[in-house]
């Protein structure tokens, strides 16, 4: 027995043109989807920086904010004194 296949020549040159327009689609894309990656792993790095950015104002912030509530709170004692005294003061 021959394993031996025919076939039509137009129908060979139309299947070897098929694919050949799907390996280049198919190289097209393999190139976008490494474009993409790229694009995508610097933006997961500004992410990255931006988040610890972020992170580090935030906490300068409340640092800020407990010195700030310290400062008030020294202040509302020191108005309370004053007044205490000024009433004293008064009365005497």
């Amino acid at each position: 027995m021959s394993e031996r296949i025919t076939i039509d020549k137009k129908e060979f040159e139309s299947f070897i043109a098929e694919n050949q327009t799907l390996v280049e689609r198919s190289q097209v894309l393999l190139k976008k989807i490494d474009t993409l990656e790229n694009v995508n792993k610097k933006l997961n790095d500004e992410l990255r920086v931006s988040r610890e950015k972020f992170e580090s104002l935030e906490a300068s912030l409340n640092i800020n904010m407990h010195k700030t509530d310290e400062t008030l709170r020294k202040a509302r004692e020191n108005i309370a004194r004053l007044l205490s005294e000024t009433g004293k003061r008064i009365s005497d």
